[in-house]
């Protein structure tokens, strides 16, 4: 680490948890605790106060939480990095801290060689996130890029392909589907088979499934 003393602030709503960091951070030469903070609001005020290199922010703090806090300095330009500290390792969490703008993300069980590791790393201007929270980043946008290619698909069906395959997952025949909207049945049959086309799927029952699981059933007719 080089002689440059970092200088940090500590935001949690839990004193045994402030204490527990400073405790880590005092032990490393180089690393100063220049304020704590028990809830977001104080956080961005002693930020302001004190320009410290790094903010180490809780997640769920009362207020304005950690991702709240993030933002708000990420918005304000301030050049201070962000190290988010947290029980959550769901991808939900992760893909918020790093929408925020956060610099990094460790869990609550961090170590203390980790936790200063992160803290560097966040200095240095690289970012930091733990393992297992890497992993459901992973798996976070995975899901997010499943979801917009959902949406992208039923973005490209007309009003009538929606109605369609409503109707079609409501297990209407053509002839029922062609009466409910006045059209015929070979135009039901040409509406059924682009639907299956877009959405890429083969049966009534994947059709089925894709109008539920995306809310679909609940078009009015």
């Amino acid at each position: 680490m080089s002689a440059e003393v970092i200088r940090v602030v500590i935001a949690d709503d839990h004193a045994v948890v402030r204490q527990g960091i400073r405790g880590v951070l005092e032990e490393v030469e180089g690393l100063e605790v220049v304020a704590e903070a028990e809830n977001g609001d104080q956080a961005l005020a002693l930020t302001e106060a004190h320009h410290p290199d790094v903010v180490v922010l809780d997640v769920t703090m009362p207020g304005k939480t950690g991702l709240e806090v993030a933002s708000a300095l990420r918005d304000a330009g301030s050049g201070v990095r962000v190290l988010l500290l947290s029980m959550h390792d769901e991808p939900e969490y992760v893909l918020e801290a790093v929408r925020a703008g956060a610099d990094g993300y460790v869990l609550k069980d961090v170590t203390p060689a980790e936790l200063r590791a992160a803290l560097t790393a966040i200095y240095e201007g690289r970012e930091y996130f733990s393992a297992r929270v890497t992993h459901q980043l992973g798996v976070g946008l995975r899901e997010e890029i499943e979801r917009e290619q959902r949406r992208s698909r039923i973005d490209s069906l007309t009003a009538r392909e929606v109605e369609v395959l409503v109707l079609v997952a409501q297990g209407k025949t053509n002839r029922g589907i062609a009466e409910d909207l006045g059209i015929s049945p070979r135009t039901v049959e040409t509406h059924r088979e682009r639907v299956m086309a877009k959405l890429r799927i083969r049966s009534v029952a994947g059709l089925t499934r894709f109008v539920v699981e995306h809310g679909l059933d609940k078009s009015v007719i």
